[in-house]
């Protein structure tokens, strides 16, 4: 029985190759022994894992071709839309998949959702067609599946990744990339590697000199949108010029994530850690956020700051809730504190989000406030949103043509978010405290068929640090979202406060 238990998942590790042939970016036939060995000691294991609880051999082997099918089948819309395969820490978010659908089925095609499927029903005529063992050698079976696991994991350990999921893919196969990170990334040394880096970071000592209010606003896929082609109206971000123009510093910003992921982005603006810093946690850094670290928040609050995050969506989507804590934010309004808030599209707007600012400015304290604050208006998918007939001509002279709709909607939102910018630009040079203001953009939106329509495919988004105090030139100087959050610390300590003191507070803020 060992012979033929042995061919058989033998066989599935060779035809489990050609539905991981679909995968994209397609991988190299001309892989390492030790990629093969990946792929074969991890689908024996799969086999076997099953084959423990079923019984059916055949069936057993079949699951395992089945569950790389449906890996690459859900890779595919992924790397569509986000330039990036699936990767380990993507199984942390399928909870999300249920509780948020809107975020992520309408990227799953129609045909890709029927393959999914067909699979199960075959999976499940398997199943009743397969005989079950009449003798499971528990024991055997148990040995086997720890020796293919204990493979799995020296391969994974060997195999020469470069931590950059599209290359790593095309150099060894998506099957055996996908395991190996999941070996290697869920080792403790993924969390040790995270925490030391934290505990070095720019924000690990130190504290504020002077007290001003200080407003982090991370915009939802914001970009000056106007690189992308002439036709496109100059006028949609009149705000935002106005503030580069009155801003300390400002330029673009090259940032961690394209299209999605915008906790990376997040994270690398509050920690001032570079991605190459983090490992395996860069791909989901708040996964492995455990226990309390360094952060721009803390920094403040060595100074005496209150510290409060303010997003309307749900605080436990990307874990944000468990890791805001973490990092020393002090209090969160989620969507709870949006709840009669207009909306724009099927988000927030806006808009609401700068009220909400404002509001919590406004708010009797006895201390100076950080408040970072992520919008949602903006966010995808924007290929489910109405479109007007005629609504183009307001943001772009491209025509009204199916292919620019996309564009539109987000063009829409863009100039939303100018507004927002306005209205509160306009609140706090009225104010009598000190205050800054940060604004940049998480990451571009995913619209590659619009940027393929255009011609090009734009990566960085913008920033600008503001204040209401101090004189200062505006400089232009391109960042990294690491660099950040460090910059806007210097804002802080090359201005003298106006008139009273910065560190002087009232019961109540105008």
């Amino acid at each position: 029985m060992e012979g033929t238990l042995a061919l058989s998942f033998a066989v599935a590790a060779g035809l489990a190759l050609l539905p991981e042939a679909i995968a994209l970016p397609r991988a190299s036939l001309r892989r390492s022994p030790v990629a093969f060995a990946l792929h074969v000691a991890t689908i024996a294991f799969i086999g076997l894992c099953v084959l423990l609880i079923t019984g059916r051999v055949r069936f057993s082997a079949f699951v395992a071709i089945a569950l790389v099918a449906l890996l690459a089948g859900v890779s595919n819309p992924k790397y569509a839309s986000l330039q990036e395969p699936f990767v380990f820490t993507d199984l942390s978010l399928f909870s999300q998949l249920f509780a948020h659908p809107r975020l992520y089925l309408p990227f799953l095609s129609i045909g890709t959702v029927a393959a999914i499927v067909i699979g199960i029903v075959v999976v499940l005529a398997g199943f009743i067609a397969d005989k079950p063992l009449a003798q499971k050698p528990i024991g055997a079976l148990l040995a086997a599946a720890c020796t293919c696991l204990g493979t799995a994991y020296v391969c994974a350990a060997r195999l020469p990744l470069k931590l950059n999921a599209v290359e790593d893919q095309k150099r060894h196969g998506f099957f055996a990339v996908f395991v190996a990170y999941l070996l290697n990334g869920m080792k403790p040394a993924t969390s040790r590697q995270l925490r030391a880096a934290l505990a070095a970071g720019p924000f690990a000592s130190g504290a504020p000199q002077s007290a001003p209010d200080v407003i982090l606003i991370q915009s939802e896929s914001f970009f000056d949108a106007r690189r992308l082609s002439a036709p496109i109206n100059r006028s949609i971000l009149d705000h935002f010029d106005t503030a580069r123009r009155e801003s300390v510093q400002h330029g673009e910003l090259t940032v961690p994530a394209w299209g999605a992921n915008t906790m990376r982005t997040e994270f690398a603006v509050l920690t001032g850690i570079d991605q190459t810093q983090l490992g395996y946690a860069h791909f989901y850094p708040y996964a492995f956020v455990r226990h309390a670290c360094e952060s721009l928040a803390s920094w403040f609050k060595r100074g005496g700051y209150k510290t409060l995050a303010i997003h309307p969506y749900y605080a436990d989507f990307f874990g944000r809730e468990r890791a805001f804590k973490h990092l020393q934010i002090d209090r969160f309004l989620d969507i709870a504190a949006f709840a009669n808030a207009p909306r724009a599209g099927p988000y927030v707007s806006d808009l609401a989000v700068a009220d909400a600012i404002v509001k919590a400015l406004d708010e009797p304290r006895d201390k100076p406030a950080f408040i970072f604050s992520m919008t949602m208006e903006n966010h995808g998918p924007l290929h489910l949103e109405s479109v007007d007939a005629g609504e183009g001509a307001a943001f772009h002279s491209l025509g009204d043509d199916a292919r620019w709709r996309d564009l539109t909607a987000y063009l829409r939102h863009l100039a939303n978010a100018d507004a927002m910018l306005g209205q509160l630009l306009a609140a706090l040079r009225g104010r009598r405290r000190d205050t800054v203001l940060c604004f940049y953009g998480d990451h571009v939106p995913a619209l590659p068929h619009v940027y393929a329509a255009l011609g090009c495919e734009p990566t960085r988004s913008d920033y600008f640090i503001w204040r209401n105090y101090g004189d200062a030139p505006a400089t232009r100087k391109d960042l990294c979202a690491e660099q950040l959050g460090v910059a806007l610390v210097r804002t802080l300590e090359t201005a003298t406060p106006r008139g009273t003191p910065a560190r002087t507070l009232h019961p109540t803020t105008e």
